[in-house]
């Protein structure tokens, strides 16, 4: 036998005392689940887990993983998965199947996956759209800095969150718990609040953190489960450190059951005397869509309300071309991030198909109508007064440099004749370099386009 033949003798003997002792393992840890804490018994530990995390009862997903492949995925846990004469995946979705045998997310659930059998999540959102918690997701190169002003902005807010290093280990989710069930809308409202006031002081934190929410819809969409999230300390990711709780260094804590013992859980009455307190011109019982895209839109405004007079008392010169471009390399961060709230609104669509509780997957919340360079800001040039305003806000004066082409100017006659309603128009809009003109069909917005073209003669 060759030294190459020997090697992979040897390599073959171990992979088998590995499955052996890893059979093994999972063995003694159904009666002893890990990580191990001298305070709790175990089935304190899973009651104390199923009261945190558990949202929906009736049915959990669990992680699927074909062999010899990359593919994975979550699907719901049910007895009759497969089943010939009854399972037609994925023909017939699972929430439409006549032949559900869900089983719960129960103790015997909860404890498969704190041991390592099985890896499961739950579900964000009941049926009758509450939620036990709210959850944001963090993930790549600037996850840490992103989920550190997360956390800054919750404690602003009297609010502490869990800190939970993913399955991966390349990212984070914060957890805040409520004591009782609240509606999945006001509970994600709490997370916008908390996201726009991380945002005033930390403007690298992208507009997709508003998507990365679990619960994800206010309600749960038609024919549907809501989205899920995988469930915290499975064993096996706990070994390499991950699914795990950190304090405020991103150090694991040493005992996890212990700190999740003392994790404060928010009540209904704070959650939404918060919400009242941050925006008291809203009220919360509004849920229609074009509500709900005011009210987003309005609590972005807590990035720019947060600039003070003396933050920035210099001048600055931007470059107006077809758009406007700010230098930000000297700009405090408020005020990069106040810059770019005034090239951020609401995404109607988003709100619109969350009405009609259709998908609202690769939909996003906010749209950013610029771009983010390094050194430079560029914006839409109809934010330019609105720009100077925060300047002079902060202490200081943005002067700008136009750079646009000269005009040609041409001789025009207008021939038509303009109501007095569509005078009015022309002339406000006429007062004003740059401006937007809304009317209904029908109202003659073309006509009034050809008297401002011909009175600038351009």
């Amino acid at each position: 036998m060759t030294r190459l033949q020997q090697i992979e003798a040897e390599i073959r003997e171990l992979d088998t005392k590995r499955e052996a002792l890893v059979r093994e393992r999972e063995k003694l840890s159904v009666t002893l689940p890990l990580p191990i804490s001298h305070s709790f018994s175990p089935s304190e530990k899973i009651e104390l887990f199923l009261s945190l995390f558990r949202c929906r009862a009736d049915v959990f997903p669990k992680l699927w993983e074909k062999r010899g492949t990359t593919l994975k995925g979550y699907s719901p846990a049910c007895r009759n998965e497969w089943a010939k004469g009854f399972c037609e995946k994925p023909r017939v979705k699972c929430s439409q199947c006549l032949y559900q045998a869900f089983p719960p997310l129960d103790q015997s659930a909860a404890r498969d996956h704190l041991t390592g059998k099985e890896t499961i999540g739950t579900y964000a959102i009941r049926e009758d759209n509450r939620c036990i918690f709210l959850a944001a997701d963090f993930d790549g190169a600037g996850w840490q800095e992103d989920i550190r002003a997360y956390r800054k902005a919750a404690l602003e807010y009297g609010i502490d969150p869990a800190i939970e290093r993913s399955r991966s280990g390349n990212g984070g989710h914060a957890w805040i718990f409520f004591s009782e069930a609240v509606p999945a809308l006001i509970a994600r409202r709490l997370g916008t609040l908390i996201v726009a006031k991380a945002s005033s002081f930390h403007p690298a934190m992208a507009l997709s953190t508003y998507d990365r929410f679990f619960p994800n819809q206010d309600f749960i969409p038609a024919g549907g489960f809501g989205n899920l999230i995988a469930l915290p300390l499975q064993a096996k990711a706990r070994e390499l450190e991950n699914s795990i709780f950190l304090d405020e260094k991103f150090v694991p804590y040493p005992d996890q059951w212990n700190y999740l013992s003392r994790v404060e859980k928010m009540s209904p009455e704070k959650l939404e005397e918060l919400i009242d307190n941050a925006l008291p011109e809203f009220p919360k019982a509004q849920q229609d869509s074009d509500f709900q895209l005011s009210y987003e839109d309005r609590v972005l405004d807590i990035i720019p309300e947060a600039i003070q007079r003396g933050l920035f008392t210099e001048t600055l010169t931007a470059m107006r071309n077809a758009q406007l471009e700010i230098p930000v390399s000297k700009l405090p961060a408020n005020l990069t991030a106040a810059l770019k709230r005034l090239a951020t609104l609401a995404n109607p669509v988003f709100y619109e198909k969350q009405r009609l509780r259709f998908s609202t997957h690769d939909i996003p919340r906010f749209i950013f109508c610029g771009e983010v360079h390094p050194d430079r800001l560029i914006l839409p040039r109809g934010v330019l007064q609105a720009a100077a305003d925060l300047f002079k806000k902060a202490g200081g004066k943005l002067l700008v440099n136009d750079a646009r082409p000269p005009c040609h100017h041409q001789t025009f006659t207008f021939r038509g004749i303009l109501t007095p309603t569509q005078q009015k128009a022309v002339n406000a809009v006429l007062a004003h370099d740059e401006g937007v003109l809304v009317a209904p069909p029908g109202a003659g917005k073309t006509v009034m386009g050809c008297a401002m073209i011909a009175a600038r003669n351009v």
